[in-house]
């Protein structure tokens, strides 16, 4: 039993305990939801969540439709903690199995990758040479820590497009992956402390 008095999952045979059960990721995200995770913020109080809004574009028309697009939130279950990126990289895996096709993934997040993500993402990018990241953060998680810093440094290496969301890729978001009613894209005093992050990332990847 859990501490939340529910019985555990039970693991299916051969299933690796650590390893996330591929899900379906969610469609889109409330606007309060949007706004309150993905402010751009030196320091974010209370903002434990981290919120990851993806799109998987093919090479041959550079398209993507409903099936390539969505929201994916970490797990924070006792037994079944998953960071939001690791939630992504399962179920690519079972979504697209095959090397044959060229993929062109971009992440918006609202904290950047934490140094075991990081080394995953790696591993991920290794395994499907057919394919390339682009991950636009909200915020810098512990940027001040340096193995947060090398991280980061290492998924450049990797040949991962980083920098911090701007104005463009907020509105993206808003029109993509918020249940915005129609409602047009505010600035929302979202970009706070964008020139800081923007210039602490630079001075981490350089």
């Amino acid at each position: 039993m859990s501490h939340w008095g529910f019985p555990k999952p039970r693991l299916e045979r051969g299933m690796e305990p650590w390893r996330p059960n591929p899900r379906n990721p969610m469609d889109r995200i409330y606007p309060k939801t949007f706004c309150f995770n993905f402010r751009n913020l030196l320091y974010a109080n209370g903002r434990k969540l981290c919120y990851l809004c993806f799109q998987v574009e093919r090479e041959d028309d550079f398209s993507y439709n409903d099936s390539d697009r969505g929201v994916f939130r970490n797990k924070v279950h006792p037994w079944a903690r998953c960071h939001a990126e690791q939630c992504f990289l399962s179920w690519f895996r079972d979504q697209y199995p095959y090397r044959d096709e060229y993929y062109n993934v971009t992440w918006f997040v609202s904290w950047s990758p934490c140094p075991t993500c990081a080394e995953e993402v790696v591993e991920f990018l290794e395994e499907y040479r057919n394919l390339t990241l682009s991950i636009f953060t909200s915020r810098l998680y512990y940027f001040g820590d340096p193995n947060y810093q090398e991280g980061l440094c290492t998924l450049r290496d990797a040949g991962v497009q980083l920098d911090i969301m701007s104005y463009d890729d907020f509105k993206h978001c808003w029109d993509n992956f918020v249940y915005n009613k129609g409602m047009r894209f505010q600035r929302r005093n979202l970009l706070k402390d964008y020139d800081f992050l923007a210039a602490e990332l630079q001075e981490i990847l350089r």
